[in-house]
């Protein structure tokens, strides 16, 4: 075997052909994976020049064939699943250019993805297993099935929704540069005679890999021929009897973001290396060490708020371990470490993790993209300088990052007519009614921790003729009890907590009322006082949860000045992005994915050519009177959905069976809810 450091540009340029070998499983990658993939390629723009991202080794074998065309033809014994999940992405990627940059589309098809002079099967230059060979021709060829239900084009949508979050085709651009040119591997070439399935066992039998800790450790003791016994007794031991390895890794990089190195979780061990090697001695290394173990008794704080001594703090950091808002990691260490340094005071302390809360949890509620949010909470540590990190600074900071930072504004808007049940994790959604319940500022004190109280609905998610009657005595002219019904359901106004969720189930107001009379929480007792409800109490109550919502999670700073943007629009075009071909949604469903208004929907899809703009019809799948922008006729949009696997009846209406409601919008484009 001969190996070599690559990169993908060099893998896929000229004429070549790379086939999964049929005893390779089928593309297997999902969200999660997809997900980590992309945070370290949005790490990689905002990291320094020269930076990079090891992916691992890609082993390839001549393959026993010849192609008629003579394109040198490869098997893929292993790597598979990145080399298809980066064809993916760029092929996600030449599909967002096609409409602004014809020539960059093209350059992308030809150097990446295709044999350009050859016919099928080896124009392509990667040739999955067959199981996967429709979808991603489909893709290639750019079909109208492309992007369906199927695995990879599951994995296409994730994409090309993450890339309409991006407002300029420079940060495409550099995307692409990083896809091609700074994602590393080696490259393992068997040669002609060895045994490929022996070589694809042994490399995919169980085995621990080193970790980034486990590298740096042994550089360290490496370092130490004298002391490295007494240190690693003293100093290192003790740091690794505190943290679990996850959180070691986390701390060694956190050491570097206080130094305000760039550093993705796969370099620390590269970053730490070169600093190591500007010390001195064994003195200077050991010293190292040591600080390194005064920051992992700091951090033990953030991850166990139990072991903070000063209640102030201790309320402020169990807040924010409850979100489980592990992004503000580097942020918090820094400001403890201000308050060890004698810098702050414990309520100061406090106050700067509550507007750290603020941001996340208005994040939450107006369901702004929070892509990012890691990079941007890590640069706190930089923008900090010499200051001292106190509230006001934090928040002029927040407010300054391209209007990341909801105003009162879009928090009343999104607490009034978005779906709130459907926004964040289940957690996170908890923690919020439980604070929400805690700002009525009852004496009584309710232990949430030993409490089995869940998220219920007032207004049922199903509903039943005693709540149909209710609701119809509302309903305007053209309204439908269906769209009013989902308008209001999943509204904050709508939801409680109560540990009586079997007993509550669908019945009458007039039953529950009874059963949320008795309840310690002041939300329900307010509930039960009303004599009805529907669309009128649940919109009031929406209203006045919103106003202690802003009490509770200050805003902004007003003064500061903010970069123009249209994150709303933003996030419909991602939602857009995620529909699948061979199905369709109506506007109420794309608005409260997205978390705006229906109306609004309807106005940007005839003002903009969106993605996947044809695939929106009326709730009941007739094509909506104004048509979306690009689109031309209504017979041009049946044809277009046809074409893409979507049945029409007799009466004109799409296959309701192939209808994507709002809550399969926010499945997929959120991934499966988490309890």
């Amino acid at each position: 075997m001969r190996a070599q450091e690559s990169v993908l540009r060099n893998l896929l340029q000229g004429e070549k052909q790379y086939v999964i070998p049929l005893y390779q499983r089928t593309y297997s990658w999902k969200r999660d994976q997809l997900g980590r993939l992309w945070t370290d390629i949005t790490d990689l723009m905002h990291a320094g020049d020269g930076e990079g991202h090891f992916l691992g080794s890609i082993v390839l074998a001549p393959s026993p064939t010849t192609t008629a065309s003579g394109i040198q033809s490869w098997l893929v014994i292993d790597g598979q699943q990145r080399i298809t999940t980066l064809s993916i992405l760029l092929c996600a990627i030449r599909d967002h250019y096609k409409e602004n940059l014809p020539p960059l589309a093209r350059k992308i098809d030809v150097q990446y993805l295709t044999n350009e002079f050859s016919d099928p099967p080896e124009r392509y230059k990667l040739m999955p297993t067959q199981a996967d060979r429709e979808a991603w021709v489909a893709l290639l060829e750019g079909k109208p099935t492309a992007g369906g239900e199927d695995i990879l084009g599951s994995a296409y949508r994730f994409f090309r929704g993450r890339l309409e979050t991006f407002s300029n085709s420079e940060d495409i651009q550099r995307i692409e540069q990083i896809v091609v040119g700074e994602l590393s591997f080696v490259d393992i070439y068997a040669q002609a005679g060895d045994n490929v399935y022996r070589i694809f066992e042994s490399l995919n039998n169980t085995g621990l890999k080193l970790t980034q800790a486990d590298l740096l450790r042994n550089y360290i003791f490496m370092r130490l021929p004298n002391s490295a016994d007494r240190v690693y007794r003293e100093k290192w031991l003790p740091i690794q009897e505190i943290l679990d390895e996850k959180q070691l890794v986390d701390l060694i990089w956190l050491d570097l973001v206080l130094k305000k190195k760039r550093a993705t979780q796969h370099s620390i061990y590269r970053e730490q290396q070169k600093h190591l090697d500007l010390l001195g001695g064994e003195d200077e290394v050991e010293s190292w060490v040591g600080e390194l173990y005064r920051l992992a008794l700091v951090f033990k704080r953030i991850l166990d708020p139990e072991k903070e001594t000063d209640p102030t703090i201790r309320h402020a950091l169990d807040r924010l371990q409850r979100w489980r808002a592990t992004v503000v990691y580097p942020a918090a260490l820094r400001i403890l470490l201000s308050y060890e340094e004698g810098k702050l005071e414990a309520a100061e302390v406090a106050a700067v993790l509550r507007v750290i809360e603020s941001y996340l949890v208005r994040q939450m509620i107006v369901g702004t993209v929070r892509a990012g949010n890691n990079v941007l909470l890590s640069d706190l540590v930089t923008s900090f300088d010499d200051q001292i990190p106190d509230a006001k600074t934090v928040t002029r900071i927040l407010t300054r990052q391209r209007g990341r930072f909801p105003t009162d504004e879009a928090v009343r808007d999104a607490m009034v007519d978005h779906p709130f049940y459907w926004r964040g994790k289940g957690w996170q959604k908890y923690f919020i009614l439980q604070c929400l319940e805690e700002g009525f500022g009852r004496a009584e004190r309710v232990d949430f921790k030993s409490s089995e109280l869940s998220i219920e609905h007032i207004l049922p998610q199903s509903l039943t003729r005693d709540w149909e009657k209710v609701l119809l005595e509302e309903i305007g002219e053209g309204e439908s009890l269906q769209d009013v019904h989902e308008q209001v359901v999943h509204t904050i106004g709508n939801l409680t907590l109560s540990a009586y969720n079997g007993r509550l189930s669908n019945k009458r107001f007039s039953e529950k009322k009874e059963i949320l009379a008795s309840s310690g929480l002041v939300m329900n007792i307010r509930i039960a006082a009303k004599d009805r409800w529907g669309i009128r109490e649940i919109r009031k109550r929406s209203e006045e949860l919103a106003e202690l919502a802003i009490t509770v999670w200050p805003g902004p700073d007003d003064s500061a000045p903010v970069e123009p943007q249209s994150p709303k629009l933003a996030a419909v075009r991602q939602v857009l992005t995620e529909i699948p071909s061979g199905r369709w949604t109506n506007y109420l469903a794309v608005a409260q994915a997205a978390g705006t208004h229906r109306g609004t929907v309807s106005r940007w899809l005839a003002e903009y050519p969106l993605p996947n703009g044809h695939r929106v019809l009326r709730s009941d799948g007739s094509i909506p009177a104004v048509l979306s922008a690009g689109v031309g006729s209504p017979e041009r949009q049946v044809e277009l959905l046809e074409s893409e696997g979507v049945s029409f009846g007799a009466n004109g209406k799409a296959e309701k069976g192939q209808h994507m409601g709002f809550t399969d919008l926010v499945r997929i484009v959120e991934g499966e809810s988490e309890s």
